[in-house]
């Protein structure tokens, strides 16, 4: 989404990635000017991240409507007790395929992070979310479940 709005702007997008220690950084370019900069464990994170802050700052009253859905982050915790369950059937009762789940997982054997991406397909297109980092697969999930729930909510597709 961030490609297409410079596009259509005309202008050139680079977002640099670098590393220090084992966080990774990404910061975006437009125009050779910076706009946002995210750090990660996770590369891909860290730069979907940065593509995210740095889309706000470019378009803020473009509606996001297809590809990655932006949301808020509100302050506190804020997850949905069962959002996996209640993403699943969600997508049933729409008659769209089921979520994928894909999962990321670093540090040591002893102290393990998961990080989990979901993604579905509606009639408008496929929609995914990043999670944050937990440290069970199933915490993992749900917090990506219940980003996309959020999401879905805001973008009145509930």
């Amino acid at each position: 989404m961030l490609f297409e709005v410079c596009q259509k702007q005309g202008k050139k997008l680079e977002i640099r990635q670098t590393k220090k220690g084992s966080t990774n950084i990404a910061s975006v370019y437009v125009d050779g000017n910076f706009i946002a900069s995210c750090s990660s464990e996770h590369k891909e994170i860290a730069k979907l991240n940065a593509a995210r802050r740095s889309l706000a700052e470019l378009a803020p009253s473009e509606p996001i409507n297809r590809g990655m859905i932006e949301i808020d982050v509100f302050d506190g915790p804020f997850e949905i007790e069962g959002a996996k369950q209640k993403l699943h059937e969600l997508c049933d009762k729409k008659k769209w395929p089921k979520p994928i789940y894909r999962k990321d997982e670093s540090g040591p054997p002893h102290s393990k992070k998961f990080a989990c991406t979901v993604q579905i397909a509606t009639d408008d297109g496929v929609y995914a979310m990043a999670g944050e980092q937990r440290s069970r697969v199933k915490d993992a999930e749900n917090c990506a479940a219940s980003l996309m729930c959020r999401a879905l909510h805001q973008y009145n597709y509930l």
